[in-house]
């Protein structure tokens, strides 16, 4: 089953994939100088001295790991198959990849679980396993498409298999998937499956993150009610799960989500002041529980967000010193992609302050930076703000050249959604397709089983009165032997004849007649056990083969059967009608044949026709 090891928790509102390079010293001493012109880094919140990134270990300090060979080298020593050590080795890369998205090193992390991918040793749990982390890796590094192929072939071994932690989980990061790219309609649906899977298999943390991603999937749909509504519910679960990332997830979701609704309501000319006082007290205090907890990326996103509410109410000076502050600690544990969003918000506190001539330079010089060209969405906003500043100071040339370039920009951005969209929807109706195909294919597997083991019943069932026939006979009867043999246990024989059948069918017609044997039939159904035998054997003549069964209790079986016969309401069969039978009975001899034993249970039978009919006639009583 699945672990929370094992998975990739959802990423926080605000959050982007941290950078696995650490930053140079140049960076950093030009970081600083930056950051000391423009923003007063004072420790007054509590923040930690930035000369004190704490918690780092150098390289040289750990031990080399073992090497695949030499691991493979041990457990030959131990006398294990290459196979199950092979096993091994791919149980230790998974440990591995769940371990690296512990600690953001989601490029290794992804590397990891495709080597567990290719190896040719793999079960299908550890498949499932590997391509579960390598939908979260591929979902932090910001290849959708890519987690969302993964994460649903995980889903179809974690749905056929039961593990409905998994399930939710996956769901989540789906969701997540779905929403980064704006299709909130497939989104909804899974977040819908997380919280149903959470809520089966009992995990209160799985249930959390399902709420969790289910007030951000409705707050994209415009339901900003229900948005709150669920992440409120979100953060009081967390609250009592002694789970220190879900407590800081929580309110730092939740006031996102006063953060949207809040410029949402500006937008719309609405006072948006109740939104952003709730708001900012709970990312305030999501930044507080970073802090405490020393965790140094969930510190750079909770300020992040804390700088939009502080722009929202014009609290620029607050807003300059909490993104120059995010912005130090991005740089200084290598978050490079958080530390490029830290700059356009300097920007923007500049741009919001009047300063637009150090705002254009800020943003230029943004623009400049060979790894912002690959941020299609920053590109985006910083040539907006730039046409909206030439535009305001007259600069009509500049600000043609940025409207140019927004255009152009947009055009490919919606693009590139427009196709990643397509090609995810594809994605997932191949994926679904072939489930249905493989789902289409055991269904015709089961129908073929089904009609052959008609087909045999058919062959060895009597089609009138749908009891065993011959066949079945030939094929029951020398398992129920041996089994006597076996057990020393008494076995009977009992052969049955309808007396003066042919009259029946002479006086009152063969369709009356066959209702007669079909009656016959039930009465002998009714009269014999589970581990009894009854046949018909052709005509108006039957078999029972009674298990554990001593003569003397066949022959009281018997007489109870005949008396039945005789008391039954023939009449209701065809008018004036009466029926009875005629029973010959042998205890099987051991070696004796099957031939010799029906022989002379079949003589004895002819003995009670012959002593005038209507009754039971024992094999035994002749030797």
């Amino acid at each position: 089953m699945t672990t929370f090891d094992d998975l990739v928790a959802p990423l926080p509102a605000g959050a982007t994939v941290p950078s696995e390079q650490p930053a140079s010293d140049a960076l950093l001493a030009a970081v600083d100088s930056v950051a000391d012109g423009i923003a007063d880094l004072s420790l007054a919140d509590g923040g930690r001295d930035t000369t004190l990134p704490g918690g780092f270990v150098e390289l040289v300090d750990l031990p080399n790991p073992a090497s695949d060979d030499e691991l493979h080298q041990t457990l030959r020593t131990a006398g294990l198959p290459a196979s199950l050590a092979r096993r091994s080795t791919i149980e230790r890369l998974l440990a591995e990849s769940a371990q690296a998205n512990q600690d953001g090193q989601h490029h290794a992390g992804a590397a990891q679980a495709e080597q567990v991918l290719a190896d040719p040793f793999i079960t299908p749990g550890q498949e499932a396993r590997a391509r579960q982390l390598l939908s979260g890796h591929r979902l932090r590094l910001g290849e959708f498409e890519a987690s969302v192929r993964h994460g649903l072939l995980a889903l179809e071994y974690l749905t056929a298999s039961g593990d409905l932690l998994g399930q939710s989980m996956v769901h989540c990061t789906l969701a997540l998937a779905f929403h980064e790219t704006a299709l909130e309609e497939p989104a909804l649906g899974h977040v819908l499956g997380a919280l149903e899977a959470a809520r089966l298999c009992g995990s209160h943390t799985a249930e959390f993150w399902a709420l969790s991603r289910s007030s951000m999937v409705h707050q994209a749909l415009g339901d900003a009610d229900r948005s709150i509504e669920l992440g409120r519910q979100a953060l009081a679960l967390a609250d009592t799960l002694g789970d220190s990332q879900a407590e800081f997830a929580a309110r730092n979701n939740l006031g996102d989500s006063y953060l949207e609704i809040a410029r949402a309501r500006r937008a719309r000319g609405e006072d948006a002041q109740v939104a952003l006082t709730d708001g900012i007290a709970i990312i305030r205090a999501a930044v507080a529980r970073a802090v405490e907890q020393g965790h140094a990326f969930d510190e750079t996103i909770a300020r992040t967000n804390l700088v939009g509410f502080l722009m929202e109410r014009g609290e620029y000076a607050e807003a300059r010193r909490q993104a120059g502050r995010s912005k130090t600690i991005a740089v200084t544990n290598g978050y490079r992609n958080l530390a490029v969003n830290n700059d356009s918000q300097l920007a923007e506190v500049a741009q919001a302050e009047g300063r637009v001539d150090l705002a254009c330079a800020m943003m230029d010089a943004q623009l400049a930076d060979p790894s912002v060209a690959e941020d299609a969405a920053l590109n985006v906003k910083l040539h907006r703000s730039l046409y909206e500043m030439h535009r305001g100071a007259g600069r009509f040339e500049q600000a043609l050249h940025h409207h140019e370039r927004l255009h152009v920009l947009i055009l490919g951005l919606t693009r590139q959604t427009a196709g990643l969209q397509s090609r995810m929807l594809i994605n997932s109706l191949e994926i679904e397709q072939a489930r249905h195909e493989a789902q289409r294919s055991q269904l015709e597997a089961e129908m073929q089983r089904i009609r052959a083991e008609e087909l045999d019943q058919q062959a060895h069932t009597d089609p009138l009165t749908r009891l065993p026939n011959r066949r079945a006979l030939d094929r029951q009867l020398p398992e129920m032997m041996r089994l006597a043999g076996e057990r020393a246990e008494p076995l009977c024989a009992v052969m049955v004849d309808m007396d003066h059948f042919k009259r029946v069918n002479d006086d009152h017609g063969h369709a009356a007649g066959d209702r007669v044997l079909t009656t016959m039939a039930e009465i002998l159904g009714e009269s014999t056990r589970d581990s009894d035998l009854a046949v018909r054997v052709g005509g108006e003549e039957f078999l029972l083969v009674l298990g554990d069964t001593t003569l003397d209790q066949a022959a009281q079986i018997c007489e109870r059967l005949l008396g039945e016969v005789r008391n039954h309401p023939w009449g209701a069969v065809t008018e004036g009608l009466r029926c009875t039978a005629s029973v010959g009975v042998a205890l099987l001899k051991q070696g004796e044949s099957v031939s010799r034993w029906l022989g002379r249970a079949d003589a004895a039978l002819y003995e009670a026709k012959a002593a005038g009919r209507n009754r039971v006639e024992l094999a035994a009583a002749r030797t």
